[in-house]
């Protein structure tokens, strides 16, 4: 059974799952911090791929996991490394702030945080629930939680994964890292890649800037990327260093 928050992202996976003629697999419009009570200790494996660490609440999401998985079952999830280890996902902060547009970025990501989690059911506190000036800031009211990314997403290393998955009840706990390098023809290309083929990053640039603010972002965007860049331009395009953890554990036997 496959589950997302987003019926669009289940449609990919319908289409891919369809198109490899997989007849053993399920698709579920589920919260993934509230998923059914049925499910409880019905699984044997539970797994979410770089899902669960873009929840809201993390450890919550991790919780669900664990109580739908059988006593004895087997819960991993993957999580990309800190700023300093995955370079690819430094370039568009830093771009944010280069151009003072972190004021924007930060009002967006709360609203839409907001929204998605009153979607579920719950609320932020009182004092959270809008920004100081009590004003709403342009083009935030047309951000929708399954467009826009509600929450900065952990920055998983071995000791944080291995601590949140025996705070969550698992034992035999393994945290493995994985090391790549993300190869682009060019800078541009980054923008192309990351900016307009993600639907979060994609509809804030749409939504929340003007023109000239999205021509000044993409600048930076490009600027940086070079500047990150551990490999060449010109001929061999740029590389960019990514690293990712992968965590296992095993639910305990009551």
């Amino acid at each position: 059974v496959a589950t997302d928050f987003s019926e669009k992202m289940l449609r990919v996976l319908r289409n891919r799952v369809d198109a490899l003629r997989y007849h053993n697999v399920e698709t579920k419009n589920e919260n993934g911090l509230c998923l059914p009570l049925s499910w409880t200790n019905n699984f044997d494996i539970a797994y979410s791929n770089f899902g669960v660490i873009y929840f809201p609440k993390v450890k919550e999401g991790l919780l669900e996991m664990v109580r739908c998985t059988k006593q004895g079952g087997k819960v991993c999830f993957s999580g990309w490394g800190s700023k300093e280890e995955t370079h690819a996902f430094s370039v568009f902060p830093k771009a944010i702030k280069r151009c003072g547009l972190y004021r924007t970025w930060y009002v967006a990501q709360s609203v839409a945080r907001k929204d998605l989690l009153e979607s579920a059911g719950m609320s932020l506190p009182p004092s959270r629930k809008q920004n100081r000036s009590g004003r709403k800031h342009r083009g935030t009211t047309c951000l929708a939680p399954n467009y826009f990314c509600p929450a900065k997403r952990i920055a998983s290393s071995q000791s944080y994964l291995h601590s949140m998955m025996a705070e969550a009840g698992l034992d035999n706990i393994h945290v493995t890292m994985v090391t790549n390098v993300l190869q682009l023809d060019s800078a541009e290309s980054y923008w192309d890649r990351f900016v307009l083929a993600s639907p979060n990053l994609k509809r804030f640039v749409e939504s929340c800037l003007s023109p000239e603010e999205v021509v000044h972002l993409k600048d930076a965007v490009c600027e940086i990327v070079m500047e990150e860049s551990s490999g060449h331009c010109a001929e061999d395009g740029v590389t960019l260093k990514a690293s990712a953890y992968i965590a296992i554990g095993t639910k305990r036997l009551v």
